[in-house]
């Protein structure tokens, strides 16, 4: 009952109440099998589409995609995560990793964060189910203003068929430029 309450309050509770849950359950490592994640097909999509540019991560938790993506792949990320025991986590590894210096967190909401420029991948990589259906494609519009003139949104989650809202509400209101093969249970959307 308490899992259930927690992704409730997750999904639609109040931010600052999320940002508590999110806290207590990095802090406590309820997350940190998640901590290595190198062989990711994510990292294959990033390749083909980031083209030595920028990436906003939305959602990045404790930083895997800035700290496994190669570095000569891309010039500036950003990772948000409403977690500040996230995020610290991520600094610290991106300064372990030596990537400081291209590599920046905030700690803020996803649904409601406010990038500072444009980005070239804006990625939800297991984030965007967090988002309320009905409030996606407005949380999507909204960040459509901050891509590149190419720019694409690449999103991924873990089950095809249990997000197949989500997957329709992409695919009827923005262009698809790459949708991952129908034989796999992931699912990796890139569009525009």
């Amino acid at each position: 009952m308490n899992i259930l309450n927690s992704r409730i309050i997750k999904k639609w509770g109040k931010p600052s109440t999320a940002k508590a849950i999110w806290d207590e359950e990095f802090a406590r490592g309820q997350w940190e099998y998640l901590e290595n994640t190198s062989g990711d097909i994510i990292y294959g999509y990033l390749d083909k589409y980031v083209n030595n540019g920028s990436i906003l991560d939305l959602g990045c938790g404790s930083g895997n995609t800035g700290t496994e993506l190669s570095i000569s792949l891309y010039s500036k990320y950003t990772g948000v995560d409403i977690s500040e025991v996230a995020i610290q986590r991520a600094v610290a590894r991106s300064i372990k990793n030596g990537r400081h210096e291209r590599n920046e967190y905030v700690c803020n909401d996803i649904a409601s964060f406010s990038p500072g420029m444009r980005y070239d991948v804006i990625l939800f990589r297991e984030s965007i189910f967090y988002i309320p259906l009905s409030r996606i494609k407005a949380v999507l519009n909204r960040y459509s203003g901050f891509l590149t003139e190419n720019g694409v949104f690449i999103v991924r989650m873990c089950d095809r068929e249990k997000y197949s809202s989500i997957m329709r509400l992409i695919q009827t209101n923005y262009q698809i430029l790459e949708v991952s093969p129908a034989g796999e249970s992931d699912i990796i959307l890139v569009f525009r």
